[in-house]
């Protein structure tokens, strides 16, 4: 199961400013890490996900902590639910997800591994009068090799972060 680096979701914090006063929602959670980390800095986290196994693990990270974990997809949680800021970590079905999304929240952000969703995803957001930023993020860690250091890189991950202008 893929696992949001701890660099990417330092960024995803220092760009999405969350408050104590506000409900986040990280809608394809997988393990739960992006959930865990912004559940110490927010009200409420909810961590969505249609996949029971990535759940089981979530639940273990999440446990005793403001969350609440739900097992439905992204558009029926985006519908039903009341949230301030969504973290979307999949982006299957995105640009119907943000459709939803852009009329509620005031703050989102999209990781995506490929750039054509991530573009599609801003140019959603942007249809809705969103201030959008796409940021590229490469993190590379450093191992030792042959007595010196060598570096090896993680997969990129295309950062979508958009803002309501209201």
């Amino acid at each position: 199961m893929k696992v949001t680096k701890p660099e990417v979701i330092g960024v995803l914090f220092v760009k999405l400013k969350p408050s104590k006063e506000q409900i986040f929602a990280d809608v394809g959670c997988g393990s739960g890490s992006v959930a865990e980390f912004f559940a110490n800095f927010v009200k409420k986290v909810y961590a969505v996900d249609v996949e029971e196994k990535a759940l089981e693990e979530a639940k273990r990270r999440l446990q005793g902590l403001n969350c609440e974990i739900l097992n439905m997809n992204g558009t029926d949680f985006l519908q039903k639910y009341e949230y301030d800021i969504v973290f979307f970590g999949g982006t299957k079905k995105i640009e119907e997800m943000l459709e939803i999304a852009c009329k509620k929240a005031k703050k989102i952000a999209v990781n995506a591994a490929r750039i054509e969703v991530a573009i599609k995803a801003m140019e959603k957001m942007k249809n809705f009068g969103w201030q959008c930023e796409l940021l590229a993020l490469n993190v590379w860690h450093g191992y030792d090799l042959a007595g010196g250091t060598a570096f090896k890189p993680l997969n990129p991950v295309f950062m979508v972060i958009g803002c309501s202008s209201e």
